[in-house]
């Protein structure tokens, strides 16, 4: 099937009898569906490159490249053109920098967001996360910079490693899940592997590197990389709007209710407090948390609406 038509299909731009061949095309090999998903990334990647391949556009006008430029009808065709191997022109080299620009998804408190990047790596944000990423991977290594915490599915690429860049460490992978958090304001960083392999080399330490293996975890203890094994997988459930209160202290609580729930909680007195195990869903509310915490801890606590915040007694 010519992928020109496979992108008129996805773009609901195809003719009833193009429909129609592709309706076939799919039913007659389950593989083309995968063929079909990588064409419809490409497609969903115009809208997200328009903005960087305008502003490149309009910058070869002035360079004069107008004439060959003139030939493609908009900025989101010259991206079409590109995917499926379309014309090479004279600012070839100025699109793969323009490519490397970084975009930014910042989620707000109290919200979760997923994304599929370019070279098809599913990314999860978790409240209060900032990802920062190219729109194009055109470089040998694909490179991403995080605040915050993130869960990672990466396609795998030997040929073009995939890097997680935050403040304390680099994170190279070449197919795996992990999980990183990296808050530089409270002196946060962890790298959690679920499957694969990955390198966490320190920007804090020069030439600290540790290799991990699946379920393993390095965390930050000071400025020094420390490796130990994953204790609770209960963790790493917030994708799935799960909150782990498994051997967490009353701050640390406090500080993911704050995310997760999208509120500022003030603590004027910290009460002691020791799960060994549980769990509570995000929907449930900042109230009914409270109140489950409260089984386990003496506290009062004040909401006021106005100002979104809580202040614990």
């Amino acid at each position: 099937m010519e992928k020109e038509t496979l992108y008129r299909y996805v773009a609901c731009q195809a003719s009833p009898e193009e429909e129609t061949a592709v309706l076939t095309w799919l039913e007659a090999d389950p593989a083309h569906e995968s063929e079909l998903a990588k064409v419809q990334r490409q497609h969903d990647l115009v809208a997200l490159s328009a903005p960087v391949i305008n502003e490149l556009y309009a910058k070869d006008r002035r360079r004069r490249f107008g004439s060959v430029l003139r030939r493609w009808s908009a900025a989101a065709a010259a991206v079409v053109l590109l995917a499926f191997g379309g014309y090479y022109f004279h600012a070839a080299r100025d699109f793969s920098r323009q490519g490397e620009r970084l975009l930014s998804v910042s989620v707000p408190h109290g919200q979760r967001v997923s994304l599929t990047l370019q070279d098809g790596t599913s990314v999860w944000l978790n409240a209060g996360t900032t990802l920062r990423y190219p729109a194009l991977f055109t470089g040998r290594e694909r490179r991403v910079e995080i605040e915050g915490e993130a869960r990672f599915e990466v396609v795998h690429d030997a040929k073009h490693p995939f890097i997680v860049r935050t403040y304390a460490c680099d994170v190279e992978v070449l197919g795996t899940k992990f999980n990183v958090v990296a808050e530089e304001e409270n002196g946060l960083f962890s790298t959690a592997l679920f499957e694969g392999r990955v390198a966490v080399s320190s920007r804090l330490v020069p030439g600290e590197r540790l290799v991990l293996e699946p379920d393993e975890m390095v965390t930050l203890e000071g400025k020094y990389l420390c490796l130990a094994q994953i204790d609770n997988d209960e963790e790493y459930l917030w994708t799935n709007g799960i909150i782990s209160l498994t051997d967490q202290s009353f701050s640390e609580l406090m500080h993911r209710f704050e995310k997760t729930f999208g509120v500022t909680i003030r603590i004027e007195r910290e009460p002691s407090i020791r799960i060994g195990q549980g769990k509570i869903r995000q929907s449930v509310g900042i109230d009914n948390a409270l109140q489950v915490l409260q089984r386990f801890a003496d506290f009062e606590y004040e909401k006021d609406e106005q100002n979104n915040t809580i202040t614990i007694r």
